[in-house]
């Protein structure tokens, strides 16, 4: 893994230089207006003002000359010659004034320094000659533009190895004694940079202490404070920090123009460089501190210990201080001091051994870190938050190296702009993680806890929060994930990987943007319009006082809503379809194909959407109706457009298709009756047995069941000479649904009435005639069950005495 590793980094490294050397091809082919030669001796009697002064007349010379059109042809002209056919020019020599003698020459696509060496570009040159020869005879094909391609990287990794080589070249000259140290110069910056950093620093350690104190008094309302307090007071302690920082780097200032009476003329240089690196290594500490907070463990961000964050945070800190000591410092001493040769050195040397305490770094804690995300993700508990922490935990080491990496390459590649490049992409890498991390945050609360609505909203409509929470996580979730894209993308933008903000700007990237974000809207929209729908059917059917929701309202916004619902999912895709640039007629054309095949293949589906339809509009059957549909006997539970579902007095369920439906029977439409069928012996008074019935018709009244009776007793007399009684019949008007009920009851108390006046309530019997000598006939009664129970004692061997039996339909 380690081999692998490494060769990864190589490749990259190549990868990036070569990308690089892409890039500088064009402006350093471009840059030499006047003949190839031998480049302009610098001395260093010039001062640290050279450099600027050159930089500014150049840039001066070459915007005169580009404002003018006949300078400009020539330019062009020049160009095109030597694009043509041109030799390249041979590497420029630079001349160290202090000791006349001629460097070595330089590295291909090395930048050029204004009072240092100019890199050769002979290398490069002739790379790009061989390689458009090679493009000339060649053929076309796969293994040939390979090949080419992995010379083009042998020869970009050569360049760079030869540019970091000519980096140290000084080192070779001040050894050999070509180049001499100004000892009077380096005392006179020496104690220039010791003062004011002296005075910085110790008014900067003066604020530290003070905010120890400050710092715990914070923890410990930060102990006992919400996660909202915690943030503020971070914040707050984060600002105050800072300011000690800033403190700092003003009383360095003071201290210069108080010591060395600049008051009239100001800072040096040097001093105004020291200054400035103590305040950008002070605040990007500051940074880690909020990062890390080593001495803050309540207002922590991340779940370390405090051992962890005290090593990373020192560990990260001293890095810091030696990149902006080093360059923004070191460097300029370098150059007044001895050369600018040996300023290229020192920046070199500062880079490379950052570089490797970084990676050194990685690699002792690769393993450690990897256990505390995956610890930390274990503990989360959003299923996304804790996949990304799980892959985070893998890769980490990864994307810590290729960071490095992409640093030392800039470092490499541009030293005079690495600062603010490597700066402003750092600083913006970490705005984009830390805003998409928040974002993410939010919707990940969002997805877990659902989304609460107030308490008087959930009482007027109880389903609404319900609603939302089926769809908006389900939407949070693919926002989550454009979320990542668009920070992974933003990333790749701000080091250079892709252009994402040019092609935005573009046409192509107009429109795609523009339909996809018309196609969200387009959904959002008819969310939002269903979501309407939803809550003002629900409104029609919540009953409130003096409004009571019938069984067919309720029926019919039942269908409405289904209807409406896929009625808003068809339409939403057919328009969210076309906003992206898909054609729908073809769609609807198919469609309208597919549901005619459909229509001639499902006639009874066909058949049952019409008859339910028609059920509906003629108000058959409504949900809690008892109704009698294809033979079934049951409580309507639900009812669809093709469907019924019925469930019976044994809680059997029974899905009948409208289909099948010939005739609706209901039994709760308007009013209903109980009809009660009263069987009476042949020897009662007729008379009495009427006046019993409307007697337990008047006790029924004054029960509960009283408000459930509409009218009075409808008395229709006698209907039937059954074989054992004679039929009394009575009809009892009810609301529906209620003549169960109430028929239940008033049998009850016609029994009790009943018994009270003493009118007997046939039932079949069996009579006995025994004959014998001399023996006078007995009669006895038994009921028919007990009859059948004697025959099955006796047998078919009877008594002899026995003359028979007979039935008989009287009450004797």
């Amino acid at each position: 893994m380690t081999v692998f590793m490494r060769c990864l980094a190589v490749w990259l490294v190549c990868l990036f230089a070569s990308i690089t050397h892409a890039q500088d091809a064009a402006p350093s082919n471009a840059a030499p207006a006047t003949p190839a030669g031998p480049a302009p001796a610098t001395t260093q009697a010039q001062g640290t003002s050279t450099a600027p002064n050159a930089v500014g007349a150049a840039a001066d010379a070459l915007a005169r000359l580009l404002e003018d059109p006949k300078g400009r042809a020539a330019l062009v002209d020049l160009i095109r010659k030597q694009s043509q056919g041109s030799e390249p020019a041979s590497g420029s020599q630079a001349t160290d004034g202090a000791t006349g003698q001629t460097a070595a020459p330089a590295a291909p696509a090395a930048p050029a320094d204004a009072v240092g060496a100019q890199p050769s570009a002979e290398g490069s040159d002739a790379a790009t000659l061989s390689s458009q020869a090679s493009e000339a005879t060649a053929p076309d094909n796969f293994a040939v533009r390979l090949g080419e391609y992995t010379k083009l990287i042998a020869d970009d990794a050569t360049g760079l190895v030869l540019r970091v080589a000519h980096s140290f070249r000084g080192v070779g000259l001040l050894v050999n004694g070509d180049i001499q140290i100004r000892w009077d110069r380096a005392r006179t910056a020496g104690l220039e940079v010791v003062i004011v950093l002296s005075a910085a620093i110790l008014l900067f350690w003066v604020g530290q202490k003070l905010l120890t104190f400050l710092f715990h008094r914070q923890e410990v309302r930060a102990r006992y404070g919400t996660w909202t307090q915690r943030a503020v007071i971070l914040v707050a302690t984060t600002i105050v920090d800072a300011a000690t920082v800033v403190v700092g780097w003003g009383a360095g200032y003071a201290a210069a123009l108080i010591e060395f009476g600049m008051l009239d003329h100001g800072v040096s240089l040097l001093e105004s460089l020291a200054l400035n690196a103590f305040l950008v290594t002070g605040l990007t500490k500051v940074g880690l501190r909020l990062f890390f907070a080593p001495k803050r463990r309540e207002l922590r961000l991340f779940p370390f210990s405090d051992r962890s964050a005290s090593y990373w945070c020192g560990r990260l800190g001293f890095v810091v201080a030696l990149m902006g000591y080093g360059i923004m410092l070191g460097v300029p001493v370098a150059n007044l001091a001895i050369s600018f040769v040996i300023g290229n050195a020192v920046r070199a040397l500062v880079v490379i051994i950052s570089a490797l305490i970084l990676f050194t770094l990685i690699h002792r804690n690769r393993r450690a870190v990897s256990d505390g995300l995956s610890t930390y993700a274990d503990q989360m508990p959003g299923a996304f938050g804790k996949r990304a922490m799980k892959i985070l935990a893998r890769i980490w080491h990864i994307c810590a190296n290729l960071y490095v990496l992409l640093v030392f390459g800039l470092w490499l590649t541009s030293p005079f702009k690495a600062v603010a490049i490597a700066m402003r992409a750092t600083v913006l890498s970490i705005l984009t993680i830390m805003a998409g991390t928040v974002v993410t945050l939010i919707m990940t609360k969002a997805i877990t806890g659902g989304i609460r609505l107030p308490e008087d909203l959930k009482k007027s409509l109880p389903a609404l929060q319900g609603r939302i929470n089926a769809f908006v996580p389900r939407l949070l979730k693919l926002l989550r994930i454009f979320v990542f894209l668009v920070t992974l993308l933003l990333l790749l933008e701000i080091w250079g990987f892709i252009d994402i903000v040019g092609w935005l700007r573009s046409a192509q990237g107009i429109s795609i943007i523009g339909s996809f974000s018309s196609a969200f809207l387009v959904v959002v929209i008819a969310f939002v319009v269903w979501l309407g729908m939803m809550s003002w059917i629900d409104l029609r059917l919540r009953e409130q006082a003096g409004y009571v929701v019938t069984a067919r309202v309720r029926t019919l916004f039942q269908l409405f809503r289904n209807a409406f619902t896929v009625l808003v999912i068809v339409m939403a895709a057919l328009l969210a379809l076309s906003e992206i640039g898909v054609d729908i007629g073809p769609l609807i054309a198919g469609a309208g194909v597919v549901g005619l095949a459909i229509s001639f293949g499902a006639q009874t589906l066909v058949k049952d959407i019409i008859t339910g339809a028609f059920i509906q509009i003629e108000n058959a059957i409504n949900e809690g109706d008892v109704v009698t549909v294809g033979g079934v006997n049951g409580v309507v539970e639900r009812l669809t457009v093709r469907s019924v579902r019925l469930r019976d007095l044994d809680g059997t369920t029974h899905i009948v298709p409208f289909s099948s439906v010939d005739t609706v029977s209901n039994f709760m439409r308007d009013f209903s009756y109980h009809v009660a069928l009263i069987g009476v012996a042949y020897d009662t008074d007729i008379r009495k047995a009427k006046a019993a019935l409307e007697e337990a018709f008047q006790r029924l009244q004054k029960t509960d069941y009283g408000s459930r009776i509409i009218g009075d007793l409808e008395m229709h007399g006698v209907t039937n000479f059954g074989d054992s009684a004679i039929d009394i019949r009575a009809r009892i008007k009810t609301t529906p649904g209620d003549q169960w009920g109430v028929g239940r009851a008033y049998n009850e108390f016609v029994k009790d009435v009943f018994d009270e006046r003493g009118i007997e309530i046939p039932f079949p019997q069996v009579t006995y005639h025994a004959a014998g000598a001399g023996a006078p006939p007995t009669t006895s009664k038994k009921k028919l069950a007990d009859v059948h129970n004697d025959e099955e004692a006796e047998g078919d061997g009877a008594g002899e005495g026995a003359a028979g039996y007979s039935t008989s339909s009287s009450d004797e």
